[in-house]
C-alpha cells in the first residue's frame, strides 16, 4: 500500500489494506498473542472468531476488527490503550461501516482558487472553491469541507497541522461543475515569530478528503502583515498541551456516551424519578460508574443518542478526535 492516504477505512479508520481480507482468530487468541489484556464488560455479542489487527499506531496503540457479515462491509473495532498494564482490549459497543479511502473518495474533486485570488492581500482572508470536476454527483459520507492553510518558504512541500472541524464545516451535494467556497483557516509555524517578511508558498488541504490544489499559491508578506498575523495568532491559539487536554477532555466525554448506549434503559429509570439536575447526575454516574462532571456529557445528549445510526457517527468522532490529537505530536 502506497500510503494511508490510500487505505480502505473502517468508520473514520484508515486500515492496512490486508488486514481487510486476512483470516481472523477469536478475541482471547489474538490478544493473548500480543501480550493484552481484554476489558471483558465490552465483548457482549462481539463476534466470536474473525478478529485480527486493523492499524498499529505510534505509542503501542493498536486497533482491532473483525467482520460482522460474510462480504466483510460491516465492522466490529476494538482499541487497545497502551496506558495500562497490561494493555487492554475494549471493544466500541456498534458496527461501522468499511469505506473508500480518502483517496477514492476525492477523486471527482479539486480544490481551485476563485478568479479574484490576486486581489486578496491578506492571505488569512483567503477562500478556496472545491469543484466536482467528475460527471456525476458527489455526494458527502460524513466528510467535512474544513480548508487548512500552511506558509513554507518557496519550494518546500512538507508541512503540518492541527485542526478542530464544526458543524459548519460540512460537505454538501456537487452536481458535475458546481463548486463549494469555503474560508482557508491559515495556520502559522509553531513558533510564529520566526515568520519574516518575502515570498512563501501558500499550501491548502481539506483534511477530511486529503484534497489539494494543483499547486500552493504563492504569497508574498510585508513586515506589517507579519506583525497582524502573529499577534492574531498570540490572541487566539492555546499552547500545545492545552489543546491536547482539551481533545483528551472530549475524546473521554465521546467515549462515555458511546458506551453509555447500553445503559440507556437504566439511565432513563433513575433520570425519571429524579427531582433535579444535580440529583439525576448523581444518579447517571452510579450508572455509568463515573463522576458527575463526566455524567453531564451524559445527561445533556438526546434522544437521538440512541439511534444506531448515531452511534456509529459517534464512533468515527471519536476516531477522528484521536487523529487530530495525535497530530499535535
Amino acid at each position: 500500500m502506497a500510503s494511508m492516504d490510500d487505505a480502505p477505512r473502517i468508520g473514520d479508520l484508515e486500515v492496512e489494506d490486508d488486514a481487510v481480507s486476512a483470516a481472523g482468530v477469536p478475541l482471547q487468541e489474538l490478544a493473548i498473542g500480543l501480550g493484552f489484556g481484554v476489558d471483558e464488560t465490552t465483548t457482549a455479542d462481539v463476534p466470536a472468531d474473525g478478529w485480527r489487527v486493523l492499524r498499529r499506531l505510534e505509542g503501542g496503540s493498536a486497533y482491532l476488527g473483525s467482520p460482522v457479515d460474510t462480504d466483510h462491509r460491516r465492522w466490529r473495532v476494538a482499541q487497545v490503550h497502551p496506558g495500562e498494564q497490561p494493555p487492554m482490549v475494549q471493544v466500541h459497543p456498534d458496527t461501522l461501516d468499511l469505506r473508500p479511502s480518502r483517496a477514492e473518495r476525492r477523486q471527482a474533486l479539486e480544490l481551485r482558487w476563485p478568479s479574484f485570488v490576486a486581489e486578496v492581500a491578506d492571505p488569512s482572508e483567503l477562500v478556496i472553491d472545491v469543484v466536482n470536476a467528475g460527471a456525476t454527483r458527489w455526494t458527502p459520507e460524513q466528510e467535512g469541507f474544513h480548508a487548512v492553510g500552511a506558509l513554507t518558504a518557496p519550494g518546500e512541500t512538507e508541512f503540518s497541522f492541527g485542526w478542530m472541524g464544526s458543524a459548519t464545516d460540512r460537505a454538501v451535494p456537487l452536481d458535475p461543475g458546481e463548486y463549494a467556497r469555503v474560508p482557508v483557516q491559515l495556520q502559522l509555524p509553531s513558533e510564529p515569530t520566526s515568520l519574516q517578511p518575502g515570498p512563501y508558498d501558500l499550501h491548502v488541504v481539506i483534511v477530511a478528503l486529503g484534497l489539494r490544489p494543483a499547486a500552493p499559491l504563492r504569497v508574498h508578506l510585508t513586515a506589517d502583515m507579519v506583525a497582524r498575523l502573529v499577534a492574531r495568532q498570540h490572541r487566539h491559539r492555546s499552547d500545545p498541551a492545552s489543546e491536547r487536554r482539551a481533545f483528551d477532555r472530549e475524546i473521554e466525554a465521546e467515549r462515555l456516551r458511546i458506551g453509555a448506549r447500553r445503559s440507556w434503559p437504566a439511565i432513563a429509570e433513575v433520570v425519571g424519578s429524579a427531582a433535579s439536575d444535580d440529583e439525576a447526575l448523581e444518579r447517571i454516574a452510579a450508572v455509568l460508574g463515573t463522576t458527575t462532571d463526566q455524567a453531564a456529557s451524559v445527561y445533556d445528549a438526546s434522544l437521538r443518542a440512541m439511534v444506531r445510526a448515531d452511534a456509529d457517527r459517534r464512533d468515527e468522532r471519536l476516531q477522528e478526535l484521536i487523529r487530530q490529537r495525535d497530530a499535535l505530536g
